[in-house]
């Protein structure tokens, strides 16, 4: 396992600055990998990790284990929560991490300075849990692809809906988060 300097540097770097939520994804994930005995995320490639915001926390926690959007091992919860679940594929176990919220560096702090003394157990709360995965929610190729009747696009994974017999994409289902454009 990489030290926590050498977790917290990559992560740094793909943030783009030093911040709480830096320091405290870095901490998140590496507690984690120990919790599961995952001494080397990136070559044993068995982890999923289940994020609950779309903060800081994020990008350090994506840094240190591996995991990413793209190859469907970060799964993104909007929950605005400081928590995510960590799945180890070849044993099933899992656990769920939060920050318990009890410690906030001061403005202007030296935060490596300030975590450094506070242990996991100071900084989160820990419930080993259990996550029900979808075959189109594991890692690998397409396990489904399918063509949305109302728009024409391609639906991977299951993610289609069916209604009154026809195939759509959520989007059509029931609504997207964009419209057209007005010319």
């Amino acid at each position: 396992m990489n030290t926590f300097e050498q977790d917290l540097e990559p992560a740094v770097a793909f943030h783009g600055h030093l911040c709480g939520g830096q320091m405290s994804g870095v901490r998140m994930a590496r507690y984690a990998l120990r919790l599961l005995d995952i001494d080397d995320p990136r070559a044993e490639k068995r982890l999923v990790c289940y994020i609950e915001t779309d903060r800081c926390i994020t990008d350090a926690i994506g840094t240190v284990t591996g995991c990413s959007l793209g190859r469907r091992t970060l799964k993104w919860m909007n929950y605005g929560k400081m928590a995510a679940t960590f799945v180890d594929l070849r044993t099933g176990r899992a656990v769920r991490i939060a920050s318990n919220g009890k410690h906030h560096a001061p403005d202007g702090a030296d935060l490596v300075a300030y975590f450094a003394p506070l242990s996991d157990e100071d900084l989160f709360d820990v419930q080993w849990v259990e996550v029900d995965m979808a075959p189109g929610d594991l890692p690998g190729p397409p396990c489904a692809v399918t063509q949305c009747s109302r728009c024409g696009e391609t639906v991977l994974d299951g993610k289609h809906v069916i209604r009154n017999g026809r195939v759509l994409c959520r989007a059509c289902a029931d609504g997207s988060y964009y419209r057209p454009a007005a010319d």
